[in-house]
């Protein structure tokens, strides 16, 4: 089963113990009104409430999906899990209060009803959560061999085997020992088979039940090993190690990028529509927010004033979209000499962040004055990470194809941005460039909103930097 079918299974699965703790709190409410005493009976009750609740459960879903849960690979009972869970609910009753405080539903007493249905939701829903987990761990399992001839198979065969919940247990490592030999004594390892032949193949799936084959790409080219899999092709997935790692991962491989990765993927103007649609609700979206981000302002402008020396505001010149430099505003968050000894990388628990600046990193508002820098389609809301040219100058050299992430606008938020929030080195970059290579292959209005939601969420956790 696919991860998109596990996350329209775990959707489903929501909005019915939403709607059957909705259908309990009207039973416990008004399951014993006879008709005899009220023009309403128990069903019209129920039909009264699924009008008044269901822009609230649109609004839940929302929030479930900000805080990762509707991530496959969040999908295990951890204390993560658990406490990303326990936050949208405590989110959601709060938008529930403030929503029926705003609405006016004189049929529905919200007041009672609500309490009621929060607890029978509540309830239902981590009950739910948490055996869909268990399912996903142990069940719905393809059992999987990876055929590979170099370290980047086991890499993949220890990480799926650590979150089967993505659905594929690893139980055969295909490939030269030796390859494999850093990460022999991991827990998680499968067993080591030599490259087989037609008759191994064959034992894999019929004796060992093998369903899922991964392989490394360069073994698509060997006539053998297809023939012998092609033999099974009604009954078996093949999938090559990048594509594989690219969908379940979600990420691009870098050494599968070359000249034509980009122009399969940039040289048409399929995108024309999805460039100025973004750029109008780019700047629309800024323009709405300009107001708030105002007001916000003259609070973070005091709180920089009172606490530090220095100016409010941190301008500092950026790469854009297509090379070509723009200054980029922000709430100044460091000391004001942090850089007196020539630009630097910023680290984790960096000294020279101040006690404001690290208030404004985390919930991202020194960021706000960049919607400047939208409105003058200097930037976008979602892009890759505008670089300074300092450090431009050294990923051009050190990382293939980095300037190429500049054929489209740098963004305020990002995929690479939310999914590797350090980028402190050379490698760290590598990292991250796998990201933005996937957000430039696959990006849409869709996409974007998505990206935008997941960022709601480090605001809300303090996970920025």
């Amino acid at each position: 089963m696919s991860s998109q079918a596990k996350k329209i299974i775990i959707l489903l699965g929501d909005v019915l113990f939403l709607y059957l703790a909705l259908l309990v709190t009207v039973y416990l409410r008004y399951g014993e009104v006879s008709p005899e005493h009220t023009n309403y009976t128990t069903a019209d009750f129920f039909y009264i409430h699924v009008k008044a609740f269901s822009p609230l459960v649109l609004i839940w879903i929302v929030v479930f999906y900000i805080h990762n849960l509707y991530e496959i690979t969040s999908a295990k009972n951890t204390l993560e899990f658990y406490t990303g869970l326990a936050r949208s609910l405590a989110i959601n009753f709060l938008a529930a209060v403030l929503f029926f405080y705003f609405a006016n539903f004189t049929e529905v007493a919200p007041k009672t009803n609500l309490f009621i249905y929060f607890v029978i939701f509540s309830t239902l829903f981590i009950l739910w959560r948490a055996q869909i987990n268990r399912v996903l761990k142990k069940r719905l399992l393809f059992k999987t061999a990876v055929i590979s001839g170099d370290e980047s198979g086991a890499k993949l065969s220890i990480k799926l085997n650590q979150n089967p919940q993505i659905g594929y247990r690893v139980d055969f490592l295909i490939g030269p020992r030796q390859a494999f030999q850093n990460h022999a004594e991991s827990e998680f390892m499968p067993a080591i088979l030599n490259p087989p032949q037609k008759a191994s193949i064959a034992n894999l799936i019929n004796e060992h039940g093998i369903r899922a084959f991964v392989i490394d790409d360069k073994f698509f080219r060997s006539e053998p090993l297809t023939t012998s899999l092609s033999d099974f092709a009604d009954n078996i997935e093949v999938t090559g190690l990048t594509k594989f790692n690219e969908r379940v991962w979600r990420k691009v491989d870098l050494n599968s990028v070359d000249h034509l990765w980009f122009l399969t993927n940039f040289a048409t103007g399929r995108r024309s529509f999805y460039d100025g649609a973004k750029r109008c609700l780019d700047f629309l979206a800024a323009l709405a927010l300009l107001p708030f981000a105002a007001a916000a302002g003259v609070f973070i402008s005091l709180l920089i004033k009172l606490k530090n020396d220095g100016p409010i505001f941190y301008r500092q010149v950026r790469v854009g979209r297509k090379g070509k430099q723009f200054t980029l505003i922000k709430f100044r968050t460091m000391v004001s000499d942090a850089e007196a000894d020539g630009a630097q990388w910023t680290v984790k628990n960096d000294k020279r962040i101040t006690g404001v600046g690290k208030f404004l990193r985390k919930t991202r508002l020194d960021e706000l004055p960049q919607l400047i820098n939208i409105l003058k389609s200097e930037m976008s809301f979602v892009g890759p990470r505008a670089e300074r040219p300092e450090f431009h100058q050294l990923l051009v050299k050190e990382i293939p194809f980095y300037d190429r992430r500049y054929l489209v606008k740098p963004g305020l938020t990002g995929w690479a941005q939310i999914n590797y929030t350090y980028g402190s080195s050379v490698e760290d970059t590598k990292e991250k460039i796998s990201y933005d290579f996937y957000y430039l292959k696959n990006r849409s209005l869709i996409f974007d909103v998505g990206i935008i939601l997941k960022t709601i969420n480090i605001v809300l956790s303090g996970l920025g930097r």
